[in-house]
């Protein structure tokens, strides 16, 4: 029979399953990769370049903007409410009692600063931020005392312009990963070749096995058959015998 113990095509089948098993794996992983370099280079990515290039822009025309408020009000001024400072203690002091009586967990405006909206953000964490809002949103962590939080504000204003080189920098990188992305979607399966050949091999030896066992199935079908024929001849045998022992015979053979 085909499951015959040594059977050579058994033993095969056995290593072909296991390679076809280990090669269909890879492939599963390695489709399962595709789909997600895709989803990177027509999607992902594409998105990530256009939200900074748009922030890219933004943040040149808010340089542009700030740039000409320096030279026209080149002089310190905050605005907190409706009202405006040129100390910047004064200033800090209005703004860190404005911003006490925010809420927690929201981002509120309470003032301007060289003609860009003063925003606060309070978390439940305890950390406040101060927000520029121009054409797009600049943040800075807060002081605990007012000079300090004017000082932070300032550097955040004049600090603007490195929005332009972190922003290309971004892009550069997003650009170079969605290269990345479709260079490795396009790399072919490595063990294409030696699955494609396994998988043949695989239906060969199924063929044959299975030949085999039907073979034997028909081997087995037949055996009471061949029995009864058997049972049939002997019996016939002992039917002949019987009747020669019923009458005696001579020395010569013959009959009486």
């Amino acid at each position: 029979k085909a499951v015959a113990t040594g059977n050579p095509l058994i033993k095969e089948k056995m290593e072909i399953d296991n390679d076809v098993q280990r090669l269909k794996l890879l492939k599963a992983s390695y489709d399962n990769q595709r789909y997600g370099l895709q989803d990177n280079f027509m999607i992902k990515y594409p998105k990530l370049i256009k939200t900074a290039t748009e922030k890219l822009a933004n943040v040149r025309e808010d340089v542009k903007a700030r740039d000409k408020e320096l030279i026209d009000n080149p002089e310190f001024a905050i605005t907190i409410g409706k009202a405006t400072y040129t100390e910047r203690v004064d200033g800090g002091t209005m703004m860190l009692e404005a911003i006490s009586k925010c809420k927690t967990g929201e981002t509120t405006a309470i003032g301007k600063f060289h003609g860009f909206e003063l925003l606060v953000e309070k978390n439940f964490l305890g950390i406040n931020y101060m927000v520029l809002r121009g054409k797009t949103e600049y943040k800075a962590e807060l002081s605990t005392s007012p000079v300090g939080s004017m000082v932070k504000l300032e550097n955040l204003f004049n600090g603007l312009h490195e929005n332009i080189d972190f922003l290309e920098k971004k892009i550069e990188q997003y650009q170079n990963d969605l290269e990345a992305s479709k260079a490795e979607y396009d790399k072919p399966f490595a063990y294409s070749k030696e699955l494609e050949e396994k998988l043949s091999r695989q239906c060969e030896l199924n063929a044959q096995l299975d030949l085999e066992n039907a073979k034997a199935v028909d081997a087995d079908l037949s055996g009471p058959e061949e029995e009864r024929e058997a049972d049939d001849r002997m019996e016939s045998a002992a039917i002949v015998a019987e009747d020669k022992g019923a009458y005696p015979v001579d020395r010569e053979g013959r009959t009486r």
